[in-house]
């Protein structure tokens, strides 16, 4: 979904994970599965499919199926407009060769190539067990906005798709609205929203289905002094952004984001600026484009120009499963480095030097940066948890007129 700035504005789209267990006849089961993509954006072309699982048998593997379906199990229906029999493999990691599988057109055996299955080989009779990764790249998402697909994936230990050895099911989602629902077993929901909530005890929504508001508007910039959202002057809407996760995931879940790059102008792409402007590279305050913190937090300067990001606290308001005090640390969903507002598990306002905040970052790069992660916490698990987030900018004397805006890919991937 999107949130639009007038003067400077961030849209957020929210692509989300999950996976399903499954069994494939006699096969032995693959445990860690994991599916991470690298867009969720329906109908999305040259899309890498990274998959990371381990291997219970101890056997070669010499053949693949993947076998994308509308269901974990049962009949396998084609999910709409998807294509996963092209490309070539990316990169693999953990095999105990580095022979790598290409793609076969023809297939045999238990493997018939169509758009929803891919069938690749390899020749290498070296046993393999344990953990594994392999992706794919060039493959097509699903058409079907807020849609789950299902990859089935079988291995065989011949080269012609006879004999199977280990079997099971991953999962993902296409979406373009606020909420992520994995009908299955194991669930996710992950949503982007905007709220004037700005504390970490009252609750946003009672849960993704809940959670309102597309644009958070951070007012007329001016150099004398830092806007920090939520703004109620100048134009500002009063809202902050939010992220709320919601999921049973035993080992944990991450969040983060990935600054996407403008289709057109020059330079700071992934940044604040001016619709299709040529701007200058390296930090330049006479361009169309706003300098970003980067990828190091730190604190910002009225008049100087920056543009970053921050997450002023966990709020607990909608967490009713356990309990959940951003206060004294019992959150399972952290703030990571450079995104931690203010130390101490306290809840920032300005999250800059006027209240001994730690100021903001925003890497423009279009790299994948997480911002937070429950994969360390005791209890890994997240229940509408929903990190709070702030949006601070300043202009110099000579930053030019106009309206800004900047784009940004919310991802949460967890892992069962």
């Amino acid at each position: 979904m999107r949130l639009a700035f007038l003067l400077a504005a961030i849209t957020l789209m929210v692509p989300a994970l999950t996976l399903v267990t499954t069994k494939e006849g006699d096969a032995a089961q693959i445990t860690l599965r994991s599916l991470t993509i690298s867009s969720a954006v329906p109908g999305a072309t040259s899309v890498t499919y990274s998959y990371a699982f381990t291997l219970p048998s101890n056997t070669n593997v010499q053949s693949m199926q993947f076998n994308a379906c509308t269901t974990p199990v049962g009949t396998c229906t084609p999910p709409t407009g998807q294509n996963v029999n092209q490309g070539s493999q990316q990169g693999t990691n953990g095999f105990s060769s580095t022979t790598a599988f290409t793609r076969d057109a023809t297939g045999g055996g238990g493997c018939t190539p169509a758009n929803n299955v891919l069938c690749i080989k390899r020749t290498q009779a070296t046993a393999e067990t344990g953990a594994k990764t392999i992706a794919w790249n060039t493959q097509t998402n699903p058409t079907t906005a807020n849609s789950t697909f299902y990859i089935r994936m079988t291995t065989y230990s011949d080269t012609g798709w006879t004999t199977s050895v280990d079997a099971g099911t991953v999962a993902s989602a296409v979406v373009q609205t606020l909420t992520v629902n994995a009908r299955v077993a194991e669930i996710l929901q992950f949503c982007i929203g905007s709220t004037t909530v700005d504390d970490d005890t009252t609750s946003v929504a009672s849960d993704c289905s809940g959670v309102t508001g597309t644009s958070v508007d951070i007012g007329t910039l001016d150099p004398s002094t830092i806007n920090v959202s939520p703004v109620s002057t100048n134009g500002g809407d009063s809202k902050n952004g939010v992220a709320m996760l919601r999921t049973n995931a035993e080992n944990g879940a991450t969040v983060a984001y990935r600054a996407i790059q403008a289709g057109s102008g020059t330079n700071h792409l992934g940044t604040l600026r001016i619709s299709g402007a040529s701007c200058n590279g390296g930090t330049v305050n006479t361009d169309s484009c706003i300098n970003a913190q980067g990828g190091t937090q730190g604190t910002f300067t009225a008049g100087q120009e920056k543009f970053g990001m921050t997450i002023a606290g966990v709020n607990c308001g909608s967490t009713t499963s356990y309990t959940c005090v951003f206060a004294s640390n019992s959150n399972d969903l952290a703030p990571q480095t450079n995104y931690i507002g203010k130390s101490g598990n306290v809840y920032c306002t300005t999250c800059n030097t006027a209240d001994s905040g730690n100021g903001y970052a925003w890497d423009e790069s279009g790299s994948a940066i997480t911002i937070a992660s429950s994969t360390s916490s005791t209890i890994k698990q997240v229940d509408d948890e929903a990190l709070m987030l702030k949006f601070a900018a300043s202009p110099t004397i000579t930053t030019p007129f106009g309206s800004y805006s900047v784009q940004a890919d919310f991802i949460a991937v967890p892992t069962y």
